[in-house]
């Protein structure tokens, strides 16, 4: 058990950090345009964009010609962006694994913080491994910036945002926008969850019955018509004959009235789902030979369906129940924009079109993780569930 536990956490840091990589790879082939903000474009000489793209890690100095951009009263072979350049650059593109090696070291970052918690701008932050390094040395990283109430702490640092949130951090963007997700997408999940595993029960107990076909259309409906108009629908209805606001809305006086629409409409396509799933599964435990025995032996049909059926019936959908909760972090894209939801939902789409590629790089690494780590405990939760399931057998084969 504890093998297989650490193989897999083993299995996913390796699966996320491959991802992260290969995005961060991908990223960095982009433009050099991309890492500046539209006023910088306009504004920033040649001399300044390059200075820029060096402290970004971009680019460093070129050490053919020490940074002067001549060799020997010719321009430089080596940071001449142009072969009719009178002189070179003074800088050449750094080797992006280098780059990446940066990006790994420095996602732990000591700052400093003021007695009311607020980080202190001033003082620019150091890497873990060389803030270790220092204090190991005896020297103290920020000895003459401290003063009384200040406090180091260790921060996640995904850099900041370039364009859609300018000079934010990536982790503060990511942090306010999952609040709002996951304020509608956690109650969408319960809601869902009650009503498809009810339902889906129901719908197996009175089989081919009334009930089963009105929740076999529900469920047709559900997939067979695009979301956009089960979504508008909703919308017109909600606000048309229940006065409920169109708009989420987390300042108004009764904020849990703006989430209604959004929460509805997140549930509408789960609910049918968890029921599709839950008909199905009991359905298949009704036909098996132990639940013919247990009616044989007198058990009541309720004692069946809810000691026995219902358990084993559970087990499948148990395991990707983690993976669904762990996943409301990233929102639904439709209905936020729907709702102006201002949730992780559009975040990437709005990173992508802007090209901010540090959020992007934030944001995929983060789904990563998430989705990884729900596939994970999914399947450390069906063991819980039951204990007839074992995570490791004969030759370490599940």
């Amino acid at each position: 058990m504890v093998k297989y536990i650490l193989k897999r956490l083993l299995q996913s840091l390796i699966t996320v950090i491959l991802v992260v990589s290969v995005v961060f790879v991908l990223l960095r082939m982009m433009p050099s345009d991309y890492f500046f903000t539209e006023d910088e474009l306009m504004k920033f000489t040649d001399a300044q964009k390059y200075a820029k793209l060096e402290r970004l890690g971009l680019m460093e100095i070129c050490s053919h010609c020490h940074g002067t951009g001549m060799v020997d009263d010719h321009a430089c072979p080596e940071c001449r962006a142009y072969e009719t350049d009178a002189k070179g650059t003074g800088y050449v593109n750094r080797a992006v694994l280098a780059q990446l090696a940066d990006f790994f070291g420095d996602m732990v970052q000591m700052r400093v913080f003021n007695a009311k918690g607020k980080e202190v701008k001033a003082i620019e932050p150091i890497s873990l491994f060389p803030y270790l390094s220092q204090k190991m040395g005896g020297t103290e990283p920020f000895a003459g910036s401290m003063k009384d109430g200040y406090s180091v702490r260790a921060v996640f640092n995904l850099g900041k945002s370039i364009r859609l949130e300018k000079n934010q951090y990536v982790t503060d963007v990511i942090a306010t926008k999952m609040e709002a997700s996951m304020r509608i997408s956690l109650v969408s999940l319960a809601l869902s969850l009650v009503l498809g595993v009810v339902l889906g029960v129901l719908q197996a107990r009175y089989k081919d019955g009334l009930f089963d076909h009105i929740g076999t259309g529900y469920t047709v409906v559900v997939n067979a018509v695009p979301h956009l108009v089960i979504y508008t629908v909703i919308m017109i209805a909600g606000s048309s004959m229940f006065a409920l606001p169109m708009r989420y809305d987390a300042t108004a006086a009764k904020p849990w009235l703006t989430m209604v629409l959004p929460v509805v409409c997140l549930s509408i396509g789960s609910t049918a789902g968890y029921m599709l799933w839950t008909r199905r599964y009991m359905v298949d435990e009704l036909n098996k030979d132990y639940i013919r025995l247990a009616k044989l032996k007198g058990l009541t049909d309720r004692k069946v369906m809810f000691r026995h059926v219902l358990k084993n019936a559970f087990v499948p959908l148990a395991q990707y129940l983690p993976y669904s909760i762990l996943l409301t972090v990233g929102g639904s894209l439709l209905v936020e924009t729907f709702f102006s939801v201002p949730g992780m939902g559009p975040e990437l789409t709005k990173a992508i079109s802007r090209y901010d590629l540090n959020l992007v790089q934030g944001i995929v690494l983060l789904y990563a993780t998430l989705g990884i780590l729900g596939v994970f405990l999914g399947d450390l939760l069906m063991t819980l569930i039951d204990p007839r399931i074992k995570l490791i057998g004969k030759g370490d084969v599940r």
